[in-house]
């Protein structure tokens, strides 16, 4: 017998809470709401501010053969978040601390014959000793990605056990070490043969055979050199795979067998010359992706991937950064299939504002003592899953080991400088082929620790030509909702090209649910992944490709309802993309932004909402005209759906869902949502939150820059690199506050005039809030509450030296 791996999306009970005796087989879970794989504490989540934060349960029975449970049986995790304890049959099986990387449970002790129960309590809970402390995402829980059951003999090849790397390209050939972990949990000792047959396109290319021996108990890792004749290396112009069956034999023959994607292909970053692919420079340009979805929250199929990469790739792009934290592995994959470059990321990350303990704004490094050995444990442990799942994906370009950890408590900066170095060395140790990057290093030195320096907001215009290779992670910022405007998102001279930087991703590529207001609305695709305007620029820019018309004022007399494909799996990896067109009498696409409503006439499929979904401007689920909502299902049939809105004719489409259990209109109890929500804390006590946020400028003295006026120091501050009127330094708060105080401090020296000025972020431009001169040394401006998203010191006449600008708020 060989492997069987079975997914086990479907047919789970859930609740939330933590119901005493919920992991015993003999516990009535009939009135908990059915639900499929993947699944969010959040389900229906639309961009809230706040979230579930608590406990759920999941329940669900597997059947096992006589002859299964004498094997290695095994549950595989891509994703839980965030700690997660899995029982069989009632009792304890194991736990996973981590809610973004893939893990596996040994449950060959506890299973038996015929029917298992299967429990996992999940808690997304803040945890001090667990990455990440902060960030400005959304921490919605759940087993949020696949389970599968995993039955194999005890003798095997390990769990992610193969590691596929580019020894060599020597003109047309190229050689791969294939570097195989073999477990042997039996009591005997293994001789036998490891076989490996490489193919290209369904075609045999090579085979190769290594002699194996195993003591009884012993896990030990095989290396074999191959080399690949006429070798066709990966690019995003021609992303060739390649694929390695692997096969462990005995005496009576094959016991194991596992597939493996990799690419062949070499990497470099530079000082001076920026980023190299298989020998030559190639410009690096892209944008980061958060991986939720609208109304699914986290809990998004392998097609919702796969048309995320795919946006990214049509509008010219070639780079993805995962922030900020390891993604699905599904990601990576459709990376290496559609030909994009991907950035992947560690979760030890850091946000602005006052650190506060107890939610995700706390310092990205413990300050408590007691905290750090676990927390640094989890970074390191998160790291290792990361690399081991994700190392044979040639998409995959760098290691990234966190995104601004400078948001750190001053007095555990130097700790956490050195938990960076210690992830550097790490990945360096698991993967020497890949370097290892610092995300968002702009502050405090980060930026020197790693292989590759990544600079966020003001780092593009902070660091030209450091002395180590560099990339501008993140640019752009832009708040914006459907149909925003027509054209670039390039800020402090990125669209310049310097051969010393190795290219630039724009924030963001999709709005996203986050904690910080406003924060979640920079995509330049939406929430429901449609494009907004600046999507269709970048395409034109990239690719030659003329933007569509634009919907035209009007009123609708028709509604459209299409899908990107009208067939799919009920498995839980699948779903179709549902789009709604509001129509005039001549076709052409209005902006008439009526509710739509589209309802599930006959089938199992669900919307996030259950059987029925709104789409209006209030969930900003149709906007301009048009918009998009993802169904599937996880019972087989024709589904039935109707899309109608106040004075139109409905429309109707026929989704087919295929594999699985039938529909015949079974009874199930679907959710409405999580019971309580709990949003970011508030408080009494106004908060410092402009603290090592970017600043830009109209220029700056060399030695003076503008970053100076949000580092806490008052010794020195910006001074302009011009003496004219004009001047100006901006400081962005990076989201939307309600702000109270402002206060701007400023150098001894002439009296000149100053102005204070803010903006809400939302398109409107800078508003004068304050004047007056540069004399009395400092300036308090009373602000009462009002929405900021940046400040402005304007100085009309002489410049001046600014030292500090602090933005108090909530």
């Amino acid at each position: 017998m060989t492997r069987r791996t079975e997914l086990l999306n479907r047919s789970w009970k859930f609740a939330y809470g933590d119901p005493p005796g919920a992991v015993h087989s003999d516990f009535d879970d009939s009135r908990w709401f059915d639900v499929g794989l993947p699944h969010s504490f959040g389900i229906p989540y639309f961009m809230e501010g706040g979230f579930y934060v608590g406990k759920g349960v999941y329940r669900r029975t597997i059947h096992l053969g006589d002859d299964d449970v004498d094997r290695y049986v095994a549950l595989e995790f891509h994703g839980v978040f965030q700690d997660a304890e899995v029982y069989v049959n009632g009792e304890r099986a194991g736990r996973h601390l981590g809610g973004y990387t893939a893990f596996i449970v040994d449950i060959s002790s506890l299973v038996r014959p015929g029917s298992n129960l299967i429990a996992v309590r999940v808690s997304n809970e803040w945890n001090p000793r667990l990455a990440p402390r902060a960030g400005e995402h959304v921490f919605n829980g759940g087993i949020y990605r696949d389970v599968s059951l995993i039955v194999a003999e005890q003798t095997r090849i390990a769990w992610y056990g193969t590691g596929i790397s580019t020894t060599r390209v020597d003109g047309s050939d190229a050689t791969v070490t294939v570097a195989t972990e073999l477990v042997n949990d039996s009591d005997l000792a293994f001789t036998g043969d490891l076989l490996a047959e490489v193919s290209l396109d369904e075609t045999p290319v090579l085979t190769a055979e290594i002699p194996v021996t195993l003591a009884a108990g012993e896990t030990r890792t095989f290396r074999q050199e191959i080399t690949i004749p006429d070798v066709r290396l990966w690019h995003p112009d021609t992303p060739t795979l390649y694929r390695l069956d692997q096969a462990l034999a005995g005496g009576s023959g094959p016991i194991d067998n596992t597939r493996t994607e990799f690419g062949v292909r070499t990497v470099e970053f530079t000082t001076d010359d920026g980023f190299f692919l298989n020998g030559r420079r190639l410009a690096i340009h892209g944008a980061n992706v958060h991986q939720d979805h609208a109304g699914w929250s986290d809990a998004v199929t392998h097609a919702g991937i796969r048309r995320d990469v795919a946006l990214i790739r049509e509008c010219g792009m070639n780079f993805i950064r995962g922030s900020h934290y390891p993604h699905h592995e599904q990601f990576a994959t459709e990376c290496d299939r559609q030909g994009l470059l991907f950035w992947s990321e560690l979760c030890f990350w850091g946000t602005g504002g006052d650190n506060v303990d107890g939610y995700w704004t706390a310092s990205a490094y413990p300050p408590e003592p007691a905290d750090r050995a676990e927390f640094e444990e989890s970074c390191l442990q998160a790291l290792s899953e990361m690399i081991r799942v994700n190392r044979n994906h040639p998409s995959i370009i760098a290691w990234s080991v966190g995104n601004e950890a400078f948001f750190t408590d001053d007095e555990v900066i130097p700790e956490a400088k050195k938990l960076t170095r210690r992830l550097v060395d790490l990945a360096h140790e698991l993967d020497p082929t890949r370097p290892a990057a610092v995300g968002g290093a702009q502050r405090r030195g980060f930026d020197e620790l790693g292989d590759i320096a990544g600079y966020n907001g003001d780092g593009a215009s902070l660091f030209h030509a450091p002395p180590w290779p560099n990339i501008v992670s993140e640019y752009g910022c832009v708040m914006e909702d459907r149909p925003g405007v027509y054209g670039p998102r390039y800020s402090h001279g990125v669209e310049i090209e310097h051969r010393w930087r190795s290219g630039i991703a724009l924030w963001c590529g999709f709005h996203h649910g986050s904690i910080l207001p406003g924060m979640g609305s920079m995509g330049f695709i939406d929430y429901f992944r449609v494009p907004l305007r600046s999507w269709y620029w970048y395409r034109h820019a990239l690719r030659g490709v003329d933007p569509p018309p634009w919907p035209v004022s009007g009123t609708a007399t028709a509604i459209r309802l299409t899908a990107d494909r009208t067939t799919i799996r009920t498995d839980g990896t699948d779903d179709a993309q549902l789009r709604v067109e509001l129509l005039d009498e001549t076709g052409r696409v209005v902006a008439d932004d009526r509710p739509v409503t589209i309802d599930v006439v006959d089938g199992g499929g669900i919307f996030p909402t259950g059987t029925s979904i709104e789409l209006s401007a209030r969930n900003r689920g149709l906007l301009d005209g048009h918009g998009a909502i993802e169904f599937r299902s996880y019972y087989s049939g024709t589904n039935v759906l109707r899309a109608h809105a106040d004075g139109l004719q409905p429309a109707t489409l026929h989704v087919e869902a295929t594999g699985g259990e039938s529909w015949t209109g079974q009874d199930r109890r679907l959710s409405t949502g999580p019971p309580s929500l709990t949003h970011p804390p508030a408080g009494n006590v106004p908060k410092l939150l402009s603290a090592d946020r970017p600043v830009f400028s109209s220029g700056y003295r060399s030695g003076s820059p503008a970053s100076l006026v949000t580092d806490y120091r008052v010794d020195r501050g910006w001074v302009s690199d011009v003496d004219q009127p004009g001047t100006w330094a901006h400081v962005d708060l990076e989201a939307a506050w309600h702000a109270d105080v402002v206060t701007a401090m400023f150098g001894a020296g002439i009296d000149v005039p100053f102005v204070i000025e803010t903006s809400s972020g939302t398109g409107g431009g800078f508003t004068q809030v304050a004047n007056g001169t540069t004399g009395r040394g400092s300036a308090v401006v009373v602000l009462g509450g009002r929405t900021v998203r940046a400040v402005r010191v304007v100085f009309p006449g002489s410049p001046a030296e600014l030292i500090e600008v602090r933005v108090h708020g909530r």
